[in-house]
């Protein structure tokens, strides 16, 4: 796992050449923003998806986890709190799709979990070991967050 400012993201273009490109689509985002939905940005490889999400209390998801993509998770507008635990630690799996030919996995949730809040600019990225839980609400007047969610092909 991974986490910062997008500010500071060029940092991480060495560890799949995809990452230079999401940079380059987020920041064409800010300037001029899109509709929500999925956008190709290189076939087989990486995609945004745009979305502004309510958001809910930890205890209504699950953790959720990847085998073929890493997640780059980046807030465009708002906050929002991603939680995230080692995939080793994880409870027994609740559902999965990967015999479906999908990309995820719900898990019970591990004890130990580490809460972090993003803010407007700020980014995570989850690799395949990475059990995360996204759009949880970081206080209770929080206001539903537009993201953008790059799913890079590993």
């Amino acid at each position: 796992m991974i986490t910062g400012k997008m500010t500071d993201f060029n940092r991480y273009y060495s560890i799949d050449p995809a990452f230079e490109a999401a940079h380059k689509f987020y920041n064409e985002f800010v300037a001029e923003p899109k509709e929500s939905g999925e956008y190709v940005i290189i076939p087989d490889k990486l995609k945004a998806i745009v979305s502004t999400n309510e958001l809910d209390g930890a205890d209504t998801k699950n953790f959720e986890a990847h085998r073929a993509y890493a997640d780059i998770q980046v807030i465009v507008k708002g906050t929002e709190r991603i939680d995230w635990a080692d995939l080793d630690t994880c409870g027994a799996v609740v559902s999965e799709e990967y015999s479906k030919g999908g990309d995820i996995a719900f898990y019970e949730d591990p004890e130990f979990v580490s809460e972090v809040t993003l803010y407007e600019g700020g980014f995570m990225v989850m690799f395949p070991e990475d059990a995360h839980k996204p759009c949880v609400k970081p206080c209770e007047n929080a206001a539903p967050a537009t993201k953008i969610v790059f799913k890079v092909k590993l």
